[in-house]
């Protein structure tokens, strides 16, 4: 390169550089205006939020208080029984839960009416068919993955795809 191109280079360079830096304080000044100056100017209860995210996932009790720790959460975390009469109705209940996969035969769920479906009927009788719903069985959990339904909803919904 001769002198002049060198030099045009240079002075190039060096514009794109100043205004790189130019720009780098534009933005940390433009942040810094935005951005309240602390977590609680913007919302006060914003230091709370902080508080909880900070606070420790769990805790380890022992004797009485963990006793009634263990109790507490497992009354959190237990089904709820439906209120009053529970309605025995096979047909609402396979449209509202088992025809997701029975219908389609998913995971090998069986068809009803279908053969192998007629299959299983001989092989485990009601009974069986009945328990294995309530148990789970295969890709299918337990109360078809509702544990609210009762064991007289389930046989209900296995004596209905019998039909």
């Amino acid at each position: 390169m001769d002198g002049k191109a060198d030099s045009a280079f240079m002075r190039q360079f060096a514009g794109i550089i100043a205004g790189m830096v130019v720009l780098t304080f534009a933005l940390i000044f433009l942040a810094r205006y935005l951005q309240p100056d602390s977590e609680t100017d913007a919302n006060p209860s914003q230091g709370v939020f902080a508080e909880q995210r900070i606070a420790p996932v769990a805790a380890v009790r022992s004797g009485d208080a963990g006793a009634a720790a263990l109790a507490e959460a497992q009354a959190a975390t237990a089904p709820v029984a439906p209120a009053g009469d529970v309605v025995v109705d096979g047909a609402a209940v396979y449209d509202g839960l088992c025809k997701t996969c029975h219908a389609a035969g998913v995971a090998n769920a069986p068809i009803p009416g279908s053969e192998p479906m007629a299959a299983r009927e001989s092989e485990k009788g009601l009974d069986g068919l009945v328990q294995s719903a309530i148990n789970g069985l295969g890709a299918m959990p337990p109360r078809g993955g509702n544990p609210t339904l009762t064991d007289a909803q389930i046989q209900a919904a296995v004596e209905f795809m019998l039909q």
